[in-house]
């Protein structure tokens, strides 16, 4: 009887080079995988941003970066038609240019963290250049490996480029970052689009010490803390998320304007007794108005309104002292509203 071992798939295999594990492997994602894999596997072979886009599913532009950054890695080496893998791979200098520039490949020149902030939407950093800064800026390393454990995930590479935007154009120090995301998953909005956002808002407001961000952070709690006590009194307590406006308004009236769920509560009857529904703005022209008359509960609201009845002659109008007051809050109202 004779043996023998039966191979299987391991009768076709190909080389991973080592660099791909010490340097690449930390940040890749599933696009920079696939492509890296595929070039490996069709060594040799005459490959271009189309043809691997067709053969794995993926789009040509994800392509293109996923190659830029194994060309930053020092893996490949390319031209304007081909990729192939250099002798030695120990930088992104061999980096191998013919008659156009590579797809997504950054220079030197590029990678200045001086570009003004767009305006209409975040421009966030090629894959070339966020390896660049990972590389030279050991915070940023660090950066990811915490954002990673506050996340609960593996960012993609896509979450890395948000972080270093946030940090290079944005400005936002490393601290303040932890804080934001911290911040985030507490609140339960722990996605990257919202930290984008509110990292923008917070570097637009100046947020860039630690101190800054626990004061913006503890002012979301009093104006979370509002709209719970405004949405308890108002009965909205499942009429689900508070838009922005809604939230203000309940800062306004509790933490700006010191008014008690009494008050809150005088001010929302006599708004549906005169709109026959609840009206926030209509709401905060009653608050208003009794703020800068400096009423404070209900029964000086009271007394205030029956001082001001007039005495003796009816009105020639026939309208009642609430009609009356439903029409001055109107004009108020209306205002107001360009105080909002």
């Amino acid at each position: 009887m004779s043996y023998k071992i039966d191979f299987g798939v391991w009768n076709s295999v190909f080389a991973v080079p080592s660099s791909v594990v010490d340097k690449g492997l930390r940040f890749a994602g599933e696009s920079q995988l696939k492509v890296l894999l595929y070039i490996l596997r069709n060594a040799g072979a005459d490959l271009s941003d189309e043809a691997i886009s067709d053969a794995l599913a993926i789009h040509k532009e994800d392509v293109r970066d996923a190659i830029s950054y194994w060309v930053d890695k020092g893996l490949f080496v390319t031209t304007s038609e081909n990729i192939s893998i250099p002798e030695k791979t120990s930088s992104a200098s061999e980096l191998v240019v013919e008659n156009k520039a590579v797809p997504g490949a950054v220079s030197d020149e590029n990678v200045s963290s001086d570009k003004p902030r767009p305006v209409s939407r975040a421009t966030k950093p090629e894959p070339g250049y966020v390896a660049k800064r990972l590389r030279a800026d050991k915070n940023l390393v660090f950066l990811m490996d915490e954002a990673q454990r506050i996340l609960g995930k593996v960012l993609s590479n896509s979450d890395t480029a948000t972080l270093i935007m946030l940090h290079d154009t944005d400005g936002l120090p490393v601290e303040v970052l932890l804080m934001l995301m911290e911040h985030c998953v507490q609140i339960d909005k722990g996605n990257m689009r919202y930290i984008e956002r509110t990292g923008i808002k917070w570097a637009a407001d100046g947020v860039t010490n630690i101190s800054l961000a626990e004061e913006k952070i503890r002012r979301y709690s009093e104006s979370s803390v509002a709209w719970v006590t405004v949405s308890a009194v108002f009965g909205l307590r499942l009429s689900g998320t508070p838009t922005k406006k809604q939230i203000e308004f309940a800062d306004r009236w509790i933490n700006e304007w010191g008014f008690s769920e009494d008050m809150l509560r005088l001010a929302y009857e006599r708004c549906v007794d005169q709109k026959g529904e609840m009206n926030m703005p209509y709401i905060n022209a009653i608050l208003k108005r009794w703020f800068e008359q400096n009423l404070r509960n209900p029964d000086e609201v009271l007394k205030a309104e029956s001082a001001s009845k007039p005495s003796g002659k009816k009105k020639n109008s026939g309208s009642s002292d609430s009609e009356s007051a439903s029409y001055d809050i109107d004009e108020y109202e209306k205002k107001s509203i360009f105080d909002d």
